[in-house]
């Protein structure tokens, strides 16, 4: 992405700009939840200070990680701050608010906290010109526009690598049950190591739950397991191991090579499933 804070680009390039800069945001949202919001701080030509001077001052305040967007054919700044909500940003505005009282003039600003990536980029600069255009400057006014902060859905997918049939029936059903109002479960059952991998299912950046048998034909559980282990943002994927084999060895063997839990063969379904409820509510 080409720096913004130097120059003053056109409308397409800033868009761009902005365009790449969203798209990462929304990366964070749907990996770690982490909310961000855009800032649209008002200018009028009526300032004592030019539109440049306005904007060297707002992004003097700026932290490093936050970026800051002009056009000259618009009557505002957009500012992205990472890592932030509502409350973070009216802070940052209230230190802005000092910065400008040498200037007498008062900061009007809108605020729009993104929490989900259900919106395209389009819509929100829309709503946020609309929302800080209709404000004047008869005085100091910081608004909060709540339309990006619903909660999405968080998709995750649940793997069960089992050749028995009974054994995949109880473990489909049993994540069938587990979906909540926050969170969708995509299960899918294989039969064996080799055709869970040649599926191509686990590339996605989504958590992953798998319940992995040990002993398959073809690619067995611990050919598996050595395998997703060994890709790159591996920690996304919860493996529970489920075995015939009760011998501390086996068991140091699977925690050894990446194993989350171990389950031994006949074990109690309920501990089971307390165990994947308390990786769905941490995971949210």
């Amino acid at each position: 992405m080409k720096e913004t804070e130097n120059q003053f680009s056109n409308s397409v390039e800033n868009f761009q700009n902005l365009k790449y800069l969203y798209d990462l945001q929304l990366t964070y949202i749907r990996k770690k939840g982490i909310h961000f919001t855009f800032v649209f701080v008002k200018y009028s030509d009526e300032m004592s200070v030019s539109y440049e001077e306005f904007y060297q001052l707002v992004k003097e305040n700026l932290r490093k990680s936050d970026f800051v967007f002009a056009d000259r054919s618009k009557q505002y700044i957009i500012l992205v701050l990472s890592i932030s909500k509502a409350m973070e940003s009216k802070s940052f505005l209230g230190r802005l608010q000092t910065a400008m009282s040498p200037f007498k003039m008062p900061l009007v600003a809108v605020i729009a906290e993104i929490a989900n990536s259900l919106h395209p980029l389009e819509e929100i600069l829309e709503v946020g010109e609309e929302e800080v255009m209709s404000l004047d400057f008869s005085d100091a006014q910081i608004v909060v526009i709540p339309h990006f902060i619903e909660k999405e859905r968080i998709k995750m997918k649940v793997s069960i690598i089992e050749n028995d049939h009974i054994t995949q029936s109880i473990f489909s059903n049993l994540f069938h049950n587990l979906e909540t109002a926050e969170q969708d479960l995509e299960v899918r059952v294989f039969n064996d190591g080799l055709e869970f991998i040649e599926s191509d299912w686990y590339r996605s950046e989504h958590h992953h739950i798998i319940v992995l048998n040990d002993i398959l034909p073809r690619k067995n559980g611990f050919e598996v397991l050595h395998y997703l282990r060994g890709l790159p943002n591996e920690q996304k994927y919860l493996i529970l191991f489920i075995s015939s084999r009760n011998s501390e060895e086996a068991q140091l063997y699977s925690f050894e090579n990446g194993a989350d839990a171990y389950f031994v063969r006949p074990f109690n379904l309920k501990i089971f499933e307390i165990r994947i409820k308390n990786h769905l509510r941490r995971s949210r």
